[in-house]
């Protein structure tokens, strides 16, 4: 694995310039202003990924802060403070965007919904909780234990409103969409993203052990209805634990790898539009 390769998760913290609102939900508007900031950071780069027919190499999340009406739109006034996340999956692809506008501070406006704003401050070393980076053969040494010395079971908190694509039926070109936390769906969802970053693939036999010895146990749920485009469809949020059971603990460390993995690629449909956002829950690691 090249140990150029890194996994960033950048948070800008803004200030808007005007009063204005933005949509409750704005995953296109805060898509299109993650392109217009690479567009200044390296214009070739952004004109092949927006045009690239692929699965896109970094997440977008949605704007936090202002008020929240009765339908979750975000209202602003001048000045008024928000947050806005976004990670960044391959390395040096993205260096020239880290260099601009965290390293060098040359911070510019951005727009999103109508709503103009000015970032104020960036974070990607870790000071900022939702920010952070690692090399990927960093991040896979760190699950190099033998497996009985992990615990046997991840939480996740699912934030943002989550599903699964699995495809289009071949007769009525119905897209098939998921609206469970089922442990088969999430891991091999996850292990498929692991594996486009480069990092080793187990494959289908990942996918049956987890099939036969991880079950999901949800504390919380709820399901929301979303659309995307023409597309309108149910998605959950909520609090799963995903517990190990039987003697089979030989995929244990990468469950484990898998679970971290979130807090970078998400997981499931339309990361890029605030869609899959996960967490693990710190308080569960030391659970055996």
């Amino acid at each position: 694995m090249n140990d150029e390769q890194r996994l960033y998760a950048v948070v800008l913290r803004m200030a808007a310039l005007r009063r204005g609102a933005v949509p409750a939900d704005h995953g296109k508007q805060a898509l299109s202003a993650l392109y217009a900031l690479l567009q200044l950071g390296d214009p070739d780069m952004a004109s092949a990924l927006h045009d690239a027919n692929m699965r896109k190499p970094f997440t977008v999340s949605l704007i936090t802060g202002g008020k929240a009406d009765r339908e979750g739109a975000h209202h602003f006034g001048d000045g008024d403070s928000a947050e806005w996340r976004f990670t960044l999956l391959r390395d040096p692809a993205f260096e020239a965007l880290i260099q601009r506008y965290v390293h060098d501070r040359n911070l510019p406006h951005v727009r999103i919904g109508a709503v103009e704003f000015a970032i104020t401050d960036a974070f990607v070393s870790g000071s900022h909780a939702d920010s952070g980076y690692v090399s990927l053969e960093r991040f896979e040494e760190r699950y190099s234990q033998p497996p009985e010395t992990y615990p046997k079971s991840v939480r996740l908190d699912f934030l943002t409103p989550t599903a699964f694509n699995l495809g289009t039926e071949s007769i009525t070109r119905q897209r098939r969409l998921r609206s469970l936390p089922d442990p088969q769906t999430v891991f091999s969802s996850l292990r498929k993203r692991w594996a486009a970053l480069g990092g080793a693939d187990p494959g289908d036999e990942f996918d049956e052990w987890v099939h036969q010895t991880i079950e999901a146990e949800p504390r919380y749920l709820k399901w929301e209805n979303v659309q995307i485009e023409k597309i309108h469809l149910r998605a959950f949020v909520g609090d799963v634990r995903f517990r190990h059971w039987g003697t089979d603990t030989r995929w244990l460390p990468f469950l484990h790898l898998l679970a971290d993995l979130t807090f970078y690629t998400g997981v499931g449909y339309q990361t890029t539009r605030g869609m899959g956002q996960v967490r693990r829950r710190e308080d569960d690691r030391s659970v055996k």
